[in-house]
């Protein structure tokens, strides 16, 4: 982690570090872009709809969680607004007023604290300042 710190300007150093394959395009070094074969997509498309989350798909095909949101886009898959089941809301409503902060109830859940927090939001829960004091 040092080396990355001490490289961080150097793009090149930075992908080699953490492992990204790279390809020089017209004289710059550029990272190899991964494409999904449609076998893989139509992976991707079973694996959410059988309750994946897209966080891991992205991870488990190498791919960034955009590529794999494109993916379900094309092959008309709507994703859920939230990312939270009404099940999970409640249940975050619960840890939240037992103390857990968003984010770890977020991570619990499999979801960004943002997201954690406007479902509290939506369910009129009051928050709590960044010191653990209510609003």
């Amino acid at each position: 982690m040092r080396l990355l710190r001490l490289n961080r300007d150097d793009e090149t150093a930075v992908a080699l570090a953490v492992g990204r394959p790279m390809t020089v395009v017209s004289g710059v070094v550029k990272q190899v872009q991964r494409r999904l074969t449609p076998e893989q997509q139509a992976e991707v498309v079973r694996r959410y709809e059988a309750g994946a989350q897209m966080n891991y798909l992205a991870q488990h095909f190498g791919v960034h969680r955009s590529t794999v949101s494109a993916v379900l886009k094309r092959h008309g898959v709507s994703s859920p607004r939230s990312g939270l089941s009404g099940d999970q809301v409640d249940e975050a409503v619960v840890l939240y007023r037992q103390g857990k902060s968003l984010a770890m109830i977020g991570s619990e859940l499999g979801v960004d604290a943002g997201t954690v927090h406007d479902r509290l939001r939506e369910q009129e829960v009051i928050m709590r300042d960044t010191h653990g004091r209510e609003r």
